[in-house]
């Protein structure tokens, strides 16, 4: 790239760094983005150069979020302070970027022309895109969207809703802003407290190559069990409406998923058959099965990965979850043991070698709790995990699934835990037609009333093979018995949960 001698010195300074290749560490990259943008934003740059600088710092912000994103993959929560602190500063950054385009569109506006409404509604889609980015980077860190996020989004929101009314040139560019935001609000509706980074990222993906990011508009969209609203004069993430009515119908926007919804459900169909093929005619299924020229899903899960999660980005868009039972306000310490093998050795070998450690319940409901560590957190954690947690010694255990995790200050962590059993003990089953022919450890779960009639088993997500299982129990006296799958109840990213019966006529 040639600069000018013409542009200003904190632009052309700007310029001669972004013809230099990438760094290798996206940090350092990010740290020269962030000095040369604090220069190139001086209000006596001119608007013009200020903004065909920002036009090529907008493109290497994407990159270094994408370099982010591959560093954050698999690293559990909480992060440790030093990628949290950097991912923060790559937060600030894109919301700084998006700012300068917003400082842009104000400008355009203000120099009013009939041919700028195409670089007006432009200007709004990119200053969405990067509010998108740091959402997504949010939420892979556990923590909520900063201050003032959602009115911001709002905001750009309602200049292209204007924009696409005044139709003429800005018409395009106004719909990009509403897929920007229909992607943004599609994210939001699932929940991404209750997603792994894997996934979230899985998500976004999926977003950008289907080219369908829901409906977004004024009036309220048919079927409404598929319905969203945000207030434009709320600091607040979009709201089911299967959960709360808007309290007026003044400055509110409708989000649709049904679309959506459709998609997933025709996906995960299409899916799960290529799965039970391949079963058949003996394809890698971890491989081949997800190419994304002929699967039409983006590469970084296995099938039974991505089968999981379509299925459950299709029940939050089509029949968003809302709360059952009233939750209690409560501040007392319990006992916790989180992740499967390690509740599993706990019932198998006994308390005196277990990872126990104590948290603090928030609140509670009958179907679950909210809690907070209290004596900082040892081990990994990660949305869709079973916890094991009880009172105080003595006790009875309670096996809950962690449905969402949050950790706004990288210190304290907060888990909302749903109660799957009373009570649990340790086997082993393994399943006719499994790729790994092994045993893999278990917990027993009695039925549970109201939810389950059948005892139910729960397994590492990936184990569930076929209807006929071995089941191994020797906690006691060596019991082997063959079981029958009832029902597949859960599958989230880490574990699988079903419900059994001992088969009268084993094979």
């Amino acid at each position: 790239m040639q600069v000018s001698d013409t542009h200003s010195a904190p632009v052309a300074s700007a310029l001669a760094w972004l013809a230099e290749e990438p760094a290798d560490d996206p940090v350092v990259d990010l740290a020269a983005l962030r000095a040369h943008y604090a220069q190139v934003r001086d209000p006596g740059v001119p608007v013009a150069e200020f903004e065909a600088c920002l036009d090529q710092l907008d493109g290497r912000a994407l990159d270094i979020c994408g370099r982010f994103r591959a560093r954050l993959l698999n690293i559990p929560l909480p992060l440790p302070a030093g990628p949290r602190q950097e991912t923060e500063g790559l937060i600030d950054a894109l919301l700084d970027l998006s700012s300068g385009f917003e400082r842009v569109l104000d400008d355009v506006r203000g120099r009013w022309l009939r041919l700028q409404r195409g670089s007006i509604a432009g200007l709004g889609a990119r200053a969405l895109r990067l509010l998108g980015e740091a959402h997504l980077l949010a939420s892979m860190i556990g923590a909520a969207p900063p201050a003032g996020f959602w009115l911001r989004v709002y905001a750009l929101l309602g200049g292209a809703e204007r924009t696409e009314q005044s139709a003429g040139e800005g018409g395009a560019g106004a719909r990009s802003a509403l897929d920007e935001c229909g992607r943004l609000f599609a994210l939001a509706a699932l929940q991404p407290e209750s997603l792994t980074g894997r996934e979230l990222v899985w998500v976004s993906d999926y977003l950008e190559g289907g080219g369908e990011f829901g409906e977004v508009a004024r009036e309220r969209l048919e079927p409404e069990s598929a319905l969203y609203w945000a207030q434009t004069g709320k600091d607040a993430a979009p709201v089911a409406l299967s959960r709360r009515s808007p309290d007026d119908a003044a400055g509110v926007f409708f989000f649709n998923a049904f679309s959506l919804a459709a998609r997933a459900a025709e996906r995960l169909e299409w899916l799960e058959q290529r799965i039970t093929q391949a079963d058949v005619v003996g394809l890698e299924r971890d491989v081949e099965l997800l190419e994304p020229d002929s699967s039409g899903l983006p590469a970084g899960l296995t099938p039974v990965e991505a089968a999981s999660l379509l299925r459950r980005m299709h029940e939050r868009w089509s029949v968003p979850p809302h709360r059952e039972t009233v939750r209690r306000q409560q501040e007392y310490t319990v006992q916790v043991c989180a992740g499967l093998r390690a509740i599993w050795e706990l019932f198998r070998r006994g308390e005196q070698h277990a990872r126990i450690v104590e948290w603090m319940v928030c609140n509670e409901s009958p179907g679950g709790y909210a809690v907070m560590s209290v004596s900082g957190v040892s081990g990994v954690l990660s949305a869709g995990m079973v916890l094991a947690l009880r009172s105080d010694a003595g006790t009875p255990w309670s096996l809950c699934i962690v449905r969402w995790i949050r950790s706004d200050d990288g210190e304290q962590v907060e888990l909302g835990l749903q109660i799957i059993a009373h009570g649990a003990s340790a086997a082993s089953v393994g399943f006719r037609g499994a790729e790994v022919k092994s045993m893999v450890p278990a917990l027993l779960l009695p039925p549970l009333e109201g939810v389950r009639h059948h005892p139910a088993i729960v397994v590492k997500t990936g184990s569930y093979a076929s209807r006929r299982f071995v089941l191994v129990d020797d906690a006691d006296k060596l019991y082997v018995g063959q079981g029958r799958v009832v029902s597949l109840d859960m599958q989230t990213a880490n574990v699988e949960l079903f419900q059994y019966e001992i088969d009268p006529y084993p094979i």
